[in-house]
């Protein structure tokens, strides 16, 4: 008897891009994919525990009008999905507690972060403890970029992986920590995934 896929659902709309190749790289691998709109998380036509992985892809979400995905991250603090009497950023909690994945890119990724699913440093989701910021140079990167991975780090994406080489564009690629803490904790547990390098790896 054929197996069954496991089911991926890649998000779109508001602003939000590159949701086909996402998908393309999803079914690459095996996953049965679904790509549905932003809202549809809310208004209770897709609900994300139907799904084993949950893609949320690059782009300008809502304009990054309030700052890079702020204003999402905001909505699914205070919006709730009809029938039930919990924000949604309380679904995405459960999500993840139930041991699914879910993958944040460019904007995707400062989604997470405004939203506090990353980095949860002792279980405190949804409260945010890192931010991303304009870059140090004060203007948008848009080059190639030599990156090691962490040996310590708990991130499934990049096991096996030593190096890698590839580009980066963006206007706020700096992360920040609230504190002198927050950065411990974040190398303590495994967080620091990869860090720039040359290209012999130092």
């Amino acid at each position: 008897m054929r197996r069954k896929k496991p089911k991926s659902l890649v998000l779109s709309g508001n602003g939000i891009n590159c949701e086909l190749e996402t998908a393309h790289a999803n079914r690459l691998v095996g996953f049965d994919v679904d790509i549905v709109h932003i809202n549809s998380l809310t208004d209770g036509t897709t609900s994300i525990h139907d799904y084993h992985f949950l893609n949320f892809p690059g782009g300008f979400l809502d304009g990054d009008d309030l700052g890079a995905a702020k204003a999402q991250a905001v909505k699914w603090r205070y919006q709730k999905v009809p029938g039930r009497d919990t924000p949604f950023i309380d679904e995405l909690i459960r999500f993840v507690t139930e041991g699914k994945i879910m993958v944040g890119i460019c904007n995707g990724f400062q989604l997470l972060v405004k939203t506090g699913l990353l980095p949860a440093l002792n279980g405190e989701y949804g409260k945010q403890s890192v931010t991303l910021t304009f870059n140090d140079s004060g203007r948008f990167q848009d080059r190639w970029v030599y990156l090691r991975t962490h040996p310590f780090s708990s991130c499934i994406f990049t096991r096996d992986m030593d190096r890698i080489y590839l580009p980066v564009r963006h206007g706020e690629g700096k992360l920040v920590a609230r504190d002198e803490g927050t950065v411990k904790g974040l190398q303590e547990n495994g967080h620091v995934v990869m860090q720039y390098a040359d290209k012999d790896g130092t």
